[in-house]
């Protein structure tokens, strides 16, 4: 039987044993334009259409006819040696042990394990292909580490067997047709790129005879690369635009078998990005911006205004976006709410309330994109103009469920499950969380089933290949099994990050520090931990932190958290995470009350939509009190300068109030004359202006988007509390170097007049202080130390001159 992990285990690393092998070619040209067919070299159908699945005969509604892209035939010189696949695995085991051994599937587990042979100071086993462990197939393993059983931390693949999580591997199908290999990507901000492409045969020595290769969906120009005789193809580019460009290969033999395509991303930028560099803002689609009205397609009657559809699409998002609204607000990365074509029914949800599917989780198709919305070449022209700006654009995957009428539902019935609602009794949502059901009509995926992720993980790989998304806000990961973020990871790895690049995948686990559970032989102490059990080079980049947020994030937005506590709780956060972690820390999103009526205290907050609330018994449209504003502009800058990845919610720049489901999706609001006309109200209701509180906390909240990205400090410095005991007055910075440092005060308190020591900051070639948001000053006295005056209520970002 299958052990599950009960401690923590040194790095296991997997790599391919290079083969000595090769095939020559004699012809003198490889051309013509392959596409990506049903299964790849590594036997598996991630990207493709699975047989007998709905997309094996096509049926991708308005993106199934796309054409490949334009592409150029690579020539090799004649005679060219092609080396051959290798087919075996080797695993290394690098730690401090007197015994290993590999268990697994293959081996009958314990009964026949096998034994890895001493390397120095590691440890190491060769698989080959055999009876017991054929190519291309996923096989749960464990390793024995002195006699515990122990889940490989560095593994790529998991798998679920007997109800106990496993580490998993898959060799190679090397006799399944040929492979592109890829170096890394060298790319400038001089507009230069280059990267070496290696081809290989197939393990029989069949040589490729077709390979095509494009960039940015267009043919290569002729003199940008050379194919030489040992089968490499060497890419240089140069004069390449400023944003993201991606080179795609294929590849076909001689047997007309095909190579699994590769696409290399990467961009031409004066800074390599980091995800932490900027904003992470996310909008829902239909209540942002009407940009075509002949889309507009509200469900019928039944279905009040704030649960239906409004009419917000792509095209008016790409209008917003190229009015530059998204990088005054120093947003570099902007997450789409899913995209999925969406049922068009009703249906009764939370508190016998009746809701369309306008907020996008009730998908019934895999990879169309919803009318609605503008379908997919509105997705592709959003994408298209984010990247030509610097922005990243995530799309959020739904992995936890499907609507009934989904296409998969009817063929393939038994890749879900209709168990329990979640919330019932004996179905808790952190009781059950894997197999309970959000509502009735909302069927869980089975994520145990193989064909089932199979076509799920091909589905998120062709939504980045399709579209050219830069990585996925993954919903509801509490609710679906490892496997499916660990597996997925690894497929995304092979098709898109051989160059260098890599998929973004940020998770959504809403739990709380106190929340723990034990589940497939994983034991989860607390928040922390489970999130972190998501994370890692082989599965998420990060996570909402949900924890951090729960602990502080409403007393520091109404005022009522001493600092001294909010403080605790960003420590906590930087120590029981995993290290190089790329969280995301947030006041609140689009599940939750706004934070404008967090602010408000407004006591409305007790009466919810779902519950029967309406008009005046719900949050107001605006909020006039300037004190609500003062908190906002306050949390606003502990937002914007925490560590990590910062993320904003549409409308909270504004201080939108709303309460609870739906209530805090309300229709997006612009002062630009030139977005007015993207507006919505409600059916014989006018678009209220912003009042003069309100554009004054979005121009802060731009004070504070120019201030992160003009300030590497407050980007990637290394954070340091200066004053954090009392409840009142609260400093820390950021410091990236000589003279690359961002003090942040904040006073929750009256007028206030403070000096602080700097004696953990390096200030060499420091000779004063700007207030980079135009508020309060920053002096040093004699001693070096800096003297802070704040006003009462406010907030100050001072950078080192």
């Amino acid at each position: 039987m299958s052990r599950a992990a009960v401690s923590s285990l040194p790095v296991l690393a997997v790599s391919l044993v290079t083969c000595a092998t090769f095939v020559m070619f004699a012809a003198s040209t490889i051309a013509a334009c392959s596409s990506d067919g049903p299964s790849g070299p590594n036997g598996d159908t991630y990207g493709a259409n699975t047989p007998g699945s709905p997309h094996a005969e096509g049926g991708l509604g308005d993106d199934a006819s796309t054409p490949l892209p334009p592409s150029t035939d690579i020539t090799f010189p004649e005679g060219t040696t092609f080396g051959r696949r290798d087919c075996t695995l080797t695993l290394t085991f690098d730690g401090s042990a007197s015994d290993v051994k590999l268990a697994g599937e293959f081996t009958s587990w314990q009964n026949g394990a096998l034994p890895l042979n001493k390397t120095g100071s590691g440890y190491s086993i060769t698989l080959t292909p055999g009876p017991a462990l054929s190519a291309g197939q996923l096989y749960a393993y464990k390793l024995i580490v002195d006699g515990q059983w122990k889940l490989d931390p560095a593994g790529r693949y998991r798998k679920i067997v007997d109800g106990q999580m496993n580490s998993a591997l898959k060799l190679p199908s090397c006799a399944a047709g040929p492979e592109l290999v890829s170096a890394k990507v060298s790319a400038d901000a001089s507009g230069k790129a280059s990267v070496l492409i290696t081809v290989k045969a197939a393990d029989d020595g069949e040589a490729p005879n077709h390979v095509t290769a494009s960039l940015d969906h267009s043919a290569i120009t002729d003199g940008t690369f050379t194919a030489s005789a040992s089968g490499t193809i060497a890419f240089a580019f140069t004069g390449l635009s400023k944003g993201k460009h991606t080179l795609s290969l294929h590849a076909t033999d001689g047997k007309n078998r095909e190579a699994d395509p590769i696409d290399l991303p990467f961009w031409i930028e004066d800074e390599p990005f980091d995800y932490q560099d900027g904003i992470l803002y996310m909008f829902m689609i239909d209540r942002f911006a009407n940009g075509d009205k002949a889309n507009d397609a509200p469900v019928g009657t039944g279905v009040e205004y704030d649960a239906n559809w409004h009419g917000g699409d792509l095209q008016g998002a790409r209008k917003v976006l190229e009015s530059g609204y998204f990088e005054k607000l120093g947003v570099r990365t902007i997450w789409l709410s899913p995209t999925n074509a969406q049922t068009s029914k009703s249906q009764v949800g939370d508190g016998n309330q009746v809701f369309s599917a306008y907020h996008g989780y009730w998908p019934i198709k895999a990879r169309e994109v919803e009318p609605r919305f503008g379908g997919g070449t509105e997705l592709h022209a959003f994408v298209d103009e984010a990247h030509k700006r610097g922005i990243r654009v995530l799309l959020d995957l739904i992995n936890n469920q499907v609507h009934e009428d989904h296409e998969y539902v009817g063929a393939h019935g038994d890749w879900f499950r209709r168990i329990c609602k979640c919330g019932d009794d004996g179905c808790g949502w952190s009781q059950r969380p894997f197999d309970c059901m959000f509502q009735p009509y909302l069927p869980d995926i089975d994520w145990t089933k193989m064909d089932a992720e199979d076509q799920f993980i091909a589905d998120a790989v062709n939504w980045i290949a399709e579209y050219d998304l830069d990585g996925f806000r993954v919903d509801a990961v509490k609710h679906v099994e490892a496997n499916s973020v660990y597996d997925m990871r690894a497929e995304l790895a092979r098709r898109f990050e051989q160059g260098g690049a890599r998929i973004f995948m940020v998770g959504e686990i809403a739990v709380g520090e106190p929340d723990n559970g034990t589940f497939f032989g994983e034991t989860f102490t607390d928040g922390f931990d489970w999130i972190n059990a998501y994370t890692g080079p082989t599965a998420l980049d990060g996570q909402f932190d949900f924890p951090t947020r729960h602990n502080m994030a409403d007393g520091l937005v109404d005022g009522t958290r001493p600092l001294n506590e909010v403080e605790q709780q960003i420590q906590k956060s930087l120590t029981r995470y995993k290290a190089g972690n790329r969280n995301v820390r947030f006041l609140n999103g689009h599940d939750n009350p706004r934070i404008a009526s967090i602010a408000a205290r407004d006591g409305k907050l007790g009466c919810a939509w779902a519950s029967g609330c309406r008009g005046d018994q719900l949050p107001p449209a605006v909020y006039d009190d300037p004190e609500v504003y003062k908190r906002l502009a306050r949390a606003l800058t502990v937002l914007y300068s925490m560590p990590g990845v910062p993320y904003l919610y549409t409308g909270d720049e504004i201080g939108m109030p709303g309460g609870n489901d739906p209530d805090m999706r309300r229709d997006m609001r612009f002062a630009e004359t030139e977005l007015a006309d993207l507006q919505m109200a409600r059916p014989g209701g006018s678009v209220a202006p912003l009042t003069n509180a309100q554009t004054a906390l979005r121009d802060w909240t731009r004070k504070l988007g120019a201030t992160r990205l003009a300030s590497r400090a407050l980007r990637r410095g290394n954070r340091v509390t200066l004053l954090g005991t009392d409840a009142d007055f609260w400093v820390y910075a950021y410091q990236s170097g000589p003279k690359e440092i961002a003090v942040v005060a904040v006073n929750r308190g009256g007028s206030v007049n403070r000096t602080v020591s700097t004696a953990l900051l390096t200030l060499t070639g420091v000779t004063s202080w700007s207030s980079a948001l135009g508020i309060g000053s920053a002096t040093m006295n004699g001693q070096g130390d800096l003297a802070i005056t704040l006003g009462a209520g406010e907030a100050a970002i001072f950078l080192a001159q």
